[in-house]
């Protein structure tokens, strides 16, 4: 993957350790240590402020440079891009409650060590503590896809959508089947032909949904037997037009579900499904991190549209013109 790529997909990672680096540079540690330092999101005289120590202004134009010239462009570009987003979007009690939620999840799975080095890779240098922190700015980077793809939904999420669509979860039990044929001997169906620990299994599933103290995707996730389970039985928008890239059998009952609803058992080609309908409404379905990812990962240009027109909308400016020309050499280009 060359540096553009690399940039394009990393994008969002990285300003801890970048702004670090800024505060190093620019003060020494005895300078600033004991002194309040303060994110601002405002301008001076058409300038816009990075940060505030002791209420005295750093200017963005001033750290974005001063990280070019130390760090080369790469780094700039990473600092510009997430002060964007940053200043874009509040860090609310309820992220960070979700952070730490998911940062001591993923730590049950994982050693510090592992994921420090992980971390590291990724810009954050203060060790397993900027966990936390690698999981708001990964929910404020979902904030600013969201927002540019509610803007061009008409480029972004009507293929995605497309007619009567709506974003389906399903968890897989295997069997085999038997094909139930009408008259004219097509296909009207299957009959499931489970095992007794497949009977078991299905029953177990069920129990464990009435039962409500786990989410479905959790159960798909420890249960289903596809390739889906890994991210909790996401299958994607089901539409009108796509719908027969799937089972006939699937496709109808998840399009004939209301929003919210699980179903019963069906029986396809494939085994016993039980399928959920997150939602039909596009706006709802973008609160999924599945969804975004799938669009983002359908339209290259999405990441690099969603932080030019931020940075516009919040009239950021980069004033050094050799700085200016990488940057808009790395992100100005959708190639």
């Amino acid at each position: 993957m060359d540096k553009k790529e690399l940039i394009k997909k990393y994008w969002f990672i990285g300003l801890i350790a970048v702004l670090l680096v800024a505060f190093i540079g620019l003060y020494s540690y005895d300078a600033y240590k004991n002194r309040e330092v303060v994110i601002k999101n405002k301008q001076i005289d058409g300038k816009y402020v990075a940060y505030t120590i002791d209420e005295e202004p750093v200017y963005a134009d001033d750290l974005y440079a001063s990280l070019y010239k130390d760090n080369g462009a790469s780094q700039a570009i990473v600092a510009y891009e997430r002060s964007i987003f940053d200043a874009a979007y509040e860090t609310t009690d309820e992220m960070k409650n979700k952070a730490a939620n998911n940062a001591a999840s993923i730590l049950s799975y994982y050693s510090q060590e592992y994921l420090v080095e992980q971390l590291k890779a990724m810009g954050y240098v203060n060790g397993i503590d900027d966990l936390t922190q690698y999981y708001i700015d990964s929910e404020k980077q979902e904030l600013l896809l969201k927002d540019c793809i509610l803007n061009h939904q008409d480029e972004y999420l009507k293929d995605s959508v497309g007619t009567n669509g709506r974003l389906i979860y399903h968890i897989l039990v295997k069997c085999d089947v038997e094909p139930i044929y009408d008259e004219e001997n097509n296909i009207i169906g299957y009959e499931a032909l489970p095992t007794e620990e497949q009977t078991d299994k299905l029953n177990s599933i069920l129990s464990e949904l009435a039962a409500g103290e786990n989410s479905f995707e959790y159960i798909a996730y420890s249960y289903s037997e596809d390739g889906s389970s890994s991210s909790g039985g996401y299958i994607g928008a089901i539409n009108e037009e796509n719908r027969g890239n799937y089972d006939q059998f699937f496709a109808d009952a998840a399009m004939a579900l209301a929003d919210g609803e699980v179903s019963d058992p069906i029986v396809s080609q494939f085994g016993y499904h039980i399928i959920k309908s997150v939602s039909s409404n596009p706006e709802e379905m973008l609160n999924d991190y599945n969804f975004i990812n799938d669009i983002q990962s359908n339209y290259s240009d999405l990441s690099i549209k969603a932080i030019m027109e931020k940075a516009s909308e919040l009239g950021f400016e980069i004033k050094d013109e050799e700085l200016k020309a990488l940057i808009d050499e790395e992100l100005g280009s959708e190639e």
